[in-house]
């Protein structure tokens, strides 16, 4: 019997992004009733052990069936480290833990919550390189 690992406190995210600077979301189904129905950037808490790019990546394969080239650290709020990666070929395939995808244009979000608001940073950082 395969032992299951215990989670950490530690949370990574990853703002993935297209060719037109769209960053994915995903929309979370009601698998637990925290935050059901709301949409996330891809990601989740770390297992112990765990370096937290490793989870970002981990997280993003189960999430989305996503294999994340060279992601780039962009900051750390509390327990949740964001990373940034631009979108390479891979068709997205969702876990039961999330229902739907797209990829928004953050910059167009009036009242951005917490995830939106590093995206919109990511994203304007990209057009300023």
């Amino acid at each position: 019997m395969e032992e299951k690992t215990k989670d950490t406190k530690k949370v990574a995210k990853v703002v993935i992004y297209d060719d037109e600077n769209k960053v994915l979301f995903l929309k979370r189904t009601n698998y637990t009733k925290k935050h059901a129905g709301e949409w996330d950037l891809p990601g989740g808490h770390g297992h112990e052990g765990e370096e937290i790019d490793k989870t970002a990546r981990r997280e993003t394969r189960e999430e989305t069936g996503l294999s994340l080239g060279a992601i780039e650290k962009v900051e750390v709020i509390g327990n949740t480290t964001f990373f940034k990666v631009k979108m390479h070929d891979g068709d997205i395939k969702l876990s039961e833990e999330h229902s739907e995808f797209l990829f928004r244009d953050v910059k167009t979000i009036k009242n951005p919550d917490k995830y939106e608001k590093v995206a919109q940073r990511v994203v304007k950082g990209l057009e300023n390189d």
